[in-house]
Parts: C-alpha cells; sequence; structure tokens
C-alpha cells in the first residue's frame, strides 16, 4: 500500500516500547506457528485508509514478498512519531518476523540500569552467535538527546534573543518613565507641596508604565496570534497559542515593568517641594 509505512516486529515489542495497544493484539509466541500471522496496524493508518470501517474485520496484503497473502488485521496501537520526535505520525503496518525473517533487527531492552543491561545483552548475541555483527548501541537517553540537539539550541539560542529583548524592553521603559518623572519635575513638586502623599505619586508614576506594557502587551499577543501558527513546525512540546505560555511571558513582562517603573517614581517621591519648584 503506497504511503504506509512498514515495520517488522517480534512479540514483545509495543510492551518494551509502551506503545499502547488500543484494539486487538499484538504480536505473541503462537504467532510463530501461524502461516498467515497477521498485521497490526497504527492509529493513523486507520484513520487515513480505514476510516468509517471495522480494521479488526479487514484484511491487509502488502507487497514486501513474492507471496505474501492476504492476512488479517489482528491488532490497532497508538501512533509514534518517525525519525523524530517532532515528526508527524505516518500510516504505518506492523509485520511479524515471523513473515519477514531476513530482516535486520534492532534490539529493545527495557531496565532500570541501561548501561548494565546493553553490555549484557551483547554477551548474549555473542554466545548465541559470534558472527552477528552488533552495532550503534545507544540507552533511550542518549538516543532522544541525539533528536533534541537542533531543538535544544534553538531554544537556547532563542532564550537568549529572548531574554536580550526583554531587557532591553525593562531598560527602554526605566528611561522613557525617567525621562517623563525629569519633565514633571515642577508638577510632582507642587503636588506633593499641596499635601500629596509620596504613595499616591509612586502608584501614579507605576500606573503609567504599567498602561504603556498594558498597550504593547495586546498588541503583541494579537501579532503573535496571526504569526506564530505559521512557524508551528519549529516548536515542541507546545502550541503556538498556549495559554500558559502567554501566561507566564506577560507576568514577566509585568513584573519586568512593574520594578522599572517603580525605580522612577520612588525618585519622584522624594523630590523636594521647593527644589522642584525652582527648576526651570
Amino acid at each position: 500500500m503506497p504511503g504506509a509505512t512498514i515495520r517488522v516486529v517480534t512479540p514483545g515489542y509495543f510492551r518494551t516500547l509502551r506503545i499502547p495497544v488500543l484494539r486487538g493484539r499484538e504480536f505473541t509466541e503462537a504467532d510463530y506457528a501461524n502461516p498467515v500471522p497477521g498485521f497490526v496496524v497504527n492509529e493513523e493508518f486507520v484513520k487515513m485508509r480505514l476510516a468509517g470501517l471495522d480494521p479488526l474485520v479487514e484484511s491487509l496484503m502488502v507487497r514486501m514478498e513474492e507471496e505474501n497473502p492476504y492476512g488479517p488485521i489482528i491488532g490497532v496501537v497508538g501512533d509514534v512519531s518517525e525519525r523524530s520526535v517532532k515528526g508527524e505520525a505516518r500510516p504505518t503496518i506492523y509485520y511479524s518476523h515471523r513473515q519477514l525473517s531476513d530482516a535486520g533487527l534492532t534490539l529493545f531492552v527495557r531496565s532500570n540500569q541501561p548501561s548494565a543491561a546493553a553490555a549484557q545483552a551483547v554477551d548474549v548475541i555473542r554466545r548465541i552467535d559470534p558472527n552477528v555483527p552488533v552495532t550503534q548501541i545507544r540507552t533511550f537517553d542518549e538516543a532522544l538527546s541525539e533528536q533534541l540537539i537542533k531543538e535544544r539550541l534553538s531554544a537556547l539560542v532563542s532564550g537568549a534573543f529572548a531574554g536580550s529583548g526583554l531587557l532591553l524592553a525593562g531598560l527602554g521603559l526605566y528611561a522613557l518613565l525617567a525621562f517623563l518623572v525629569t519633565e514633571r519635575t515642577r508638577e510632582i513638586g507642587l503636588r506633593i507641596a499641596l499635601g500629596a502623599h509620596g504613595s499616591e505619586l509612586t502608584w501614579s508614576v507605576v500606573k503609567d508604565g504599567l498602561r504603556l506594557v498594558a498597550i504593547g502587551a495586546v498588541a503583541g499577543v494579537a501579532l503573535s496570534l496571526v504569526v506564530l501558527p505559521s512557524f508551528g513546525s519549529l516548536l515542541f512540546g507546545v502550541k503556538p497559542s498556549d495559554p500558559t505560555t502567554y501566561a507566564v511571558v506577560l507576568t514577566m513582562l509585568a513584573v519586568v515593568a512593574g520594578l522599572a517603573s517603580y525605580m522612577p517614581a520612588r525618585r519622584a517621591a522624594g523630590v523636594e517641594p521647593l527644589t522642584a519648584l525652582k527648576q526651570e
């Protein structure tokens, strides 16, 4: 069947990799005695090829060998990303190793001590057949780390740029508010002379800063909701419209804005009325 990925597996494969069996069953040792043990397909295959049908009453013929009769679908399993943790699930058909016994093997071993288990597995294979080549021995964490190198580098660079942008935004806001406070020195001095409290003046300046940030945040969120979906392929483990991410970013921005506003505000509240009124 064109467009379908073929996987050759042995009994225990799905259990070892914790791929859920959604319907039917997985392969068992008893299938080795069955000339037509059938196939297991993934959820994406059912969705793309068997929509509206009961997969467990359907049969398949996959042209992998010259003599390959129709076989029943005996199980449906969950989807697995292909080649990359960000890859989309493809329609997949799982053969029993009994059907394609000449295919190369990748051995998966689940253990609480992966490094020790790897050495023991190699030793067992050597004792069974010393001529069998054993290559690319890796733990799952090592394989996952290799897959995530680009994503982690991208996240590091993006985080550095984001941090720099946040720092520059905080410094710019501080500079702007400091300038505005300087321009309002006479007004602030007059308000203090007329009995205004320092807390009122502080809150007045902080409100101005938060208002500017709120306007920018609304515009930024609206723009990101329009632009970010086109960059969805660059994201991993998060959606372009993830509400938690927006909440965290807006909270950080509010904290930076509050600190950047509070410093000029405190200085404004400490202005001496006579000194302020004498300034041009």
